[in-house]
């Protein structure tokens, strides 16, 4: 509709909020963000008494479903990896992150003076979303400026 080819897909990635109910559970879970390389899973602590565990992903359209089968093997990392950590209350989620093909987050100047794009990250969006942010506002300031600048100019 603004005449620019985003070329952006929906890809469905998985986590889990593994809920930390008891001490033992709170003192074995990381409290540091953490990648497992052999698996493609990170981590996150939210807090004293919940642990995030993501690393699933796949290309189902618009479909949000939570399947079972993507969501047992974050909780098998986790018993394996943390096996002080109870895994009796998990809460799975699925949501769809938008990805260009290239896996390069569109980040700029739109076709419109007024568009500007920080999309398509995939699942480094919390990664790499803040610095592209910044890159988009670098962009919009520049602009404001020169548009001050120039209309000041005789």
């Amino acid at each position: 509709m603004l005449g620019d080819n985003t070329n952006i897909y929906p890809v469905k990635g998985y986590s889990i909020t593994v809920e930390l109910g008891d001490e033992t559970s709170q003192k074995a879970a990381p409290r540091v963000s953490l990648l497992d390389e052999a698996t493609k899973i990170v981590t996150s602590r939210l807090g004293e008494d919940r642990f995030r565990v993501a690393g699933t992903a796949e290309f189902n359209g618009e479909n949000r479903d939570i399947r079972w089968d993507r969501i047992k093997p974050l909780i098998r990392w986790v018993e394996r990896s943390f096996p002080d950590v109870s895994t009796a209350q998990v809460v799975p989620w699925a949501g769809l992150r938008p990805m260009t093909p290239s896996m390069m987050p569109r980040v700029g100047r739109g076709k419109l003076p007024n568009v500007f794009y920080n999309t398509g990250h995939g699942h480094l969006g919390w990664t790499l979303s803040a610095v592209t942010a910044e890159m988009v506002a670098d962009v919009i300031m520049t602009d404001r400026s020169n548009t001050r600048l120039s209309a000041s100019v005789p």
